[in-house]
């Protein structure tokens, strides 16, 4: 699938009106569709005016198979256009796209506020094969966040497979991409690894083609959901390089033990230990858990 973009991709993983089959290129963890991978699947099968105004709500239940068939439900309602993956008969994860009514937050005062305080500690690492950070996946954004005490970010030059062939960029981009930084946020929130259980993006204008931003701010999340502290929820934006506005979203993140005794040898194998710097209850015997990642940490 190297030259084929996820416009096609999208297209080639329906299999009638109601059956899917994502592409192992729509992984986040191994096996599993990347959260954003399937916002943007339900955000494509709504079947939207192209660049119009978009509202997207996705609760991810049950982690999504790839390169496995899953029924597909939809529902139009005068709120917009309901949507399901189901397999053997269980929901997996639904979402509802609607119609746009805007940003859920002020986008001047973050950008203001990270104009001011944007020089990085270092780099967030990633896995190979990822959808949004995957150094190999060729649909991937293959993008690492830049971060420091406040702020994770990264300014960037969107990928070939985002393009698309009148002007302009899928929009599938702006869910994958949010839901990434969103569940970074989450992380380093917790020190802790998980999953994002729920993506409500905003996309207020079409997608140009040209260099974009996306930012969040970790000194607004918040943990939310119940009295042990398991869940954080993170907002962030997608802007141009100029400041414009472009897409907004708020994402739930779950952290887990499991995920995270998963995830860190992955990430330590690219930056080394470097990482438990972030995560030091997960830090190897012996190993330094003081400082931060430095810019050649990440990779």
């Amino acid at each position: 699938m190297s030259d084929v973009s996820v416009a096609e991709a999208l297209r080639r993983a329906v299999g009638g009106p109601s059956r899917v089959i994502f592409p192992r290129e729509f992984q986040g963890f191994v096996g599993t569709v990347h959260g954003g991978g399937t916002a943007a699947f339900f955000l494509d099968a709504a079947g939207l005016p192209p660049g119009a105004p978009a509202r997207l709500d996705t609760v991810l239940g049950r982690t999504v198979p790839v390169e496995c068939p899953l029924e597909v439900v939809r529902e139009a309602g005068p709120g917009g256009v309901r949507l399901g993956l189901r397999h053997e008969g269980r929901l997996l994860a639904e979402g509802v796209v609607g119609r746009g009514e805007g940003l859920p937050l002020d986008p001047s005062g973050l950008l203001g506020a990270w104009r001011s305080a944007r020089t990085p500690s270092g780099r967030l690492p990633g896995t190979a094969t990822c959808l949004a950070c995957g150094s190999t996946n060729p649909l991937g954004l293959q993008l690492r966040f830049d971060y420091n005490d406040r702020f994770v970010w990264r300014g960037f030059e969107p990928r070939l497979p985002y393009e698309e062939p009148g002007g302009g960029l899928h929009p599938a981009l702006a869910p994958i991409l949010l839901d990434e930084i969103g569940w970074w946020l989450g992380a380093l929130d917790q020190g802790e690894c998980g999953v994002t259980t729920e993506i409500a993006v905003a996309l207020v204008e079409p997608l140009p083609r040209e260099p974009l931003l996306v930012l969040g701010d970790r000194a607004a999340v918040r943990r939310t959901g119940d009295s042990k502290g398991r869940y954080s929820r993170a907002e962030a934006l997608l802007l141009t390089r100029s400041g414009t506005p472009l897409a907004a979203a708020t994402v739930r993140f779950a952290g887990s033990r499991v995920y995270s005794k998963r995830l860190l040898p992955v990430f330590a194998a690219e930056s080394g230990a470097a990482i438990y710097r972030l995560f030091p209850r997960y830090a190897p015997p012996g190993s330094s858990s003081g400082g931060v990642m430095g810019p050649g940490d990440g990779g």
